[in-house]
């Protein structure tokens, strides 16, 4: 493996396309928090709206214009993620991991209740989860428990244990994201605390043989996920048989790499060191492959409550696409974005549309 490249702190330009977004909408997420509402952690897309997850443990419905839709009737505890299912861009699966060791699984055209729940082996607490891209498959990651930090491979035909991989990882699983390719619908990443991304074939049992890539990012990995390599033909498909990984990690920094040579493509270093004032990155909210933009979309935050879209397709040469601020708004006079550190946020590039959830108990519809 070649040495890796530590390239000088990218420059941050303005963007000349985009059209500023404004707070169209704001909602508490609990009507009755108070003075100290729940945080809200979680936020999930779907064809009807949004799900919004607090730290109150409840799971709350809300419509494209931030409608309250009420409350989703969970029996778990300590939810950990909500994640959207990946059959396609109109599913309308989604699935819940808690603390208490069970997924859950949804359809947003009933939340009357569960469409199923699944419960470990070991009850170790589930963190994250990823449904493979042809609905066969859900990957469940673990926290660790008894030395062990688990990958759970459920048959979603089924409903039954396929396999379990127990020694890729030596620390809780932060990310899962199987391959967006039919063709690739078998090949799943993982990132975990331990600093390690991994990718497996999750059609074998065997951990040994299952296991692919392994990627050492020198810090606990916070996002994950695949990507398209900078000026590759399937930059722009949001389907296309992606070779590159990124990773950004909790302690602000982001690197590249290539999945087929296991090789770093770039490191970024602390993204917070990339700025244009008055704009200054204090943490990372989550970051994700966007195909619209051609790259992956990091979504930033301040201490005062504003985010940030940031466009990092060429690696020299980054864009802040939007700052969602949490100034009053003139669009609705009066009203303020966050006033609190923002814990969860959606992008929608092809409509202009962005949600987001924080730490003052708010969640703001942002739009053109």
């Amino acid at each position: 493996m070649p040495p890796a490249i530590r390239l000088p702190p990218p420059l941050l330009f303005p963007s000349t396309s985009s059209r500023p977004l404004r707070l169209a909408a704001q909602v508490p997420f609990d009507p009755a928090g108070g003075p100290n509402p729940p945080y809200v952690l979680h936020s999930v897309a779907t064809p009807q709206g949004y799900l919004f997850a607090g730290s109150d443990d409840t799971l709350r419905a809300f419509g494209r214009g931030l409608e309250p839709l009420g409350k989703v009737p969970l029996t778990q505890r300590g939810i950990t993620s909500v994640t959207r299912g990946q059959c396609n861009n109109d599913s309308t699966a989604f699935f819940v991991t808690a603390k208490d060791g069970s997924v859950s699984g949804w359809d947003t055209r009933d939340l009357s209740r569960e469409a199923f729940k699944l419960q470990g082996k070991r009850r170790a607490g589930y963190l994250c989860a990823s449904q493979s891209s042809d609905g066969s498959c859900l990957a469940v990651g673990t926290e660790v428990s008894d030395y062990e930090a688990m990958i759970d491979i459920w048959d979603l035909r089924t409903l039954t244990l396929q396999h379990t991989y127990t020694e890729a990882h030596s620390d809780d699983l932060t990310s899962l994201s199987f391959h967006p390719a039919p063709s690739l619908a078998h090949v799943l990443l993982s990132g975990s605390v331990d600093g390690l991304v991994n990718t497996y074939d999750v059609r074998i049992a065997d951990e040994d043989d299952a296991v692919l890539t392994t990627a050492q990012f020198g810090a606990s990995i916070a996002h994950a996920g695949w990507m398209a390599l900078s000026g590759s033909a399937g930059a722009r498909d949001a389907k296309a048989e992606h070779k590159g990984i990124y990773g950004a990690t909790t302690i602000e920094t982001m690197q590249f790499w290539d999945a087929e040579q296991q090789d770093q493509v770039v490191d970024f270093g602390d993204v917070r060191d990339v700025a244009l004032q008055p704009w200054r990155t204090d943490y990372l909210i989550g970051a994700e492959f966007n195909a619209t933009l051609g790259g992956v979309c990091l979504l930033a935050g301040t201490i005062e409550g504003d985010v940030a879209v940031i466009d990092t397709a060429d690696p020299q040469h980054w864009y802040l696409e939007q700052v969602l601020s949490g100034k009053t708004s003139q669009r609705a006079p009066g009203t303020k974005g966050h006033r609190d550190i923002v814990r969860t946020a959606q992008l929608d590039a092809e409509t202009a549309t962005v949600v987001t959830g924080g730490e003052d108990g708010r969640i703001c519809l942002w739009t053109a």
